[in-house]
């Protein structure tokens, strides 16, 4: 049986979050809308996105939680800004989860061993 233990670290309550979080089609739209690193509006993101004002601070509100994104209130407006590096922190977990060595990495061939999914036995 393969010991999993040494290379699971992504499953951190923070790095789940995230990545349920990321699951969503439309939180994944709103962080592209704030991938340039700039601050946008709820009402901005509502308007670009076609969701309502409410639907969208649901979805800022469960990126915020997991980490994804800050955001600032001006009165009545919730501004949302991407954390930065965030993205690339837990891409760089996943890829450590199939990049270790002497661990199931995909081959030039592909697959898990690099046979391109053909196993012996």
């Amino acid at each position: 049986m393969f010991d999993y233990t040494p290379r699971m670290e992504i499953r951190t309550a923070p790095d789940l979050a995230a990545l349920k979080a990321l699951a969503d089609e439309r939180r994944l739209a709103l962080l592209a809308l704030l991938g340039d690193g700039g601050e946008r509006c709820v009402c901005e993101l509502a308007g670009v996105t076609g969701m309502s004002d409410a639907l969208v601070s649901h979805h800022v509100a469960k990126l915020r939680d997991a980490g994804l994104v800050e955001t600032r209130r001006t009165g009545r407006w919730l501004h949302v800004r991407a954390v930065p590096g965030a993205l690339d922190e837990i891409a760089e977990r996943l890829r450590g989860l199939c990049c270790v060595e002497g661990g199931p990495a995909v081959g030039p061939a592909g697959g898990c061993c690099g046979k391109g999914g053909a196993h012996d036995g």
